[in-house]
């Protein structure tokens, strides 16, 4: 599968309509290390509770990765949607405009990406 970079445009919205599919798939959710404070005070939290609770240090030694849930995917996703949403990360922020995971079957059930693609033409 080719990696695609495309560009938001507001239209995008009705095609997100935040299924969460994206965010259940196992990986790392890297957090910088100043969005602890800023989610702890979102979450009502004590930093050093919401770091323990949510958080572990990545292998690189400079980022914080989300704990993974029991299946594997983001433990701040819930039900009802992002526990931290208007804190997620930037690689939240970004999918799947400027990266996407290489399973083509992934990316199939993401109906912002299959619009993404009809706007692209890139078939």
């Amino acid at each position: 599968m080719t990696m695609a970079r495309f560009t938001p445009q507001s239209e995008d919205e009705q095609f997100c309509r935040g299924c969460n599919i994206c965010c259940t798939w196992a990986g790392d959710v890297l957090f910088e290390p100043r969005a602890i404070p800023v989610i702890a005070a979102y979450l009502q939290m004590d930093e050093r509770a919401c770091a323990d609770a949510f958080f572990d240090l990545h292998s690189d030694r400079w980022h914080f990765r989300a704990k993974p849930n029991a299946s594997g995917g983001c433990i701040f996703v819930t039900p009802s949607g992002c526990r931290i949403y208007p804190h997620r990360p930037r690689q939240c922020r970004s999918f799947p405009y400027e990266w996407q995971r290489r399973e083509y079957g992934c990316m199939r059930r993401c109906r912002l990406y299959q619009a993404l693609l009809r706007r692209s033409h890139l078939h």
